[in-house]
C-alpha cells in the first residue's frame, strides 16, 4: 500500500527528517505532500500519531494506487 499525506504550507528539513520513509514534494500552491509505502493500518496510525506529536495537521490523507 502507498499513502499520501497532504500538509498545508511547507515543512522544515527537521520535519522531513522525522519521516525518512516518506518522499516529500512541495506543491506550487504552497502545500506539501509526503508519500510512500505503508505496510498496514497500524503503520498509518503510527505516522498520523507522529504528525500529531510534531504539531503538524494533516489536511488530507489518501491511499494511492500501487
Amino acid at each position: 500500500m502507498r499513502y499520501e499525506f497532504l500538509i498545508a504550507g511547507t515543512v522544515s528539513k527537521t520535519v522531513e527528517a522525522a519521516f525518512p520513509e516518506l518522499a516529500v514534494t512541495r506543491a506550487p500552491a504552497g502545500g506539501t505532500s509526503l508519500y510512500g509505502p505503508v505496510d498496514d493500518d497500524a503503520r498509518v496510525r503510527e505516522l498520523l500519531d507522529r504528525f500529531d506529536d510534531l504539531g503538524i495537521p494533516v489536511v488530507e490523507m489518501r491511499r494511492l494506487p500501487d
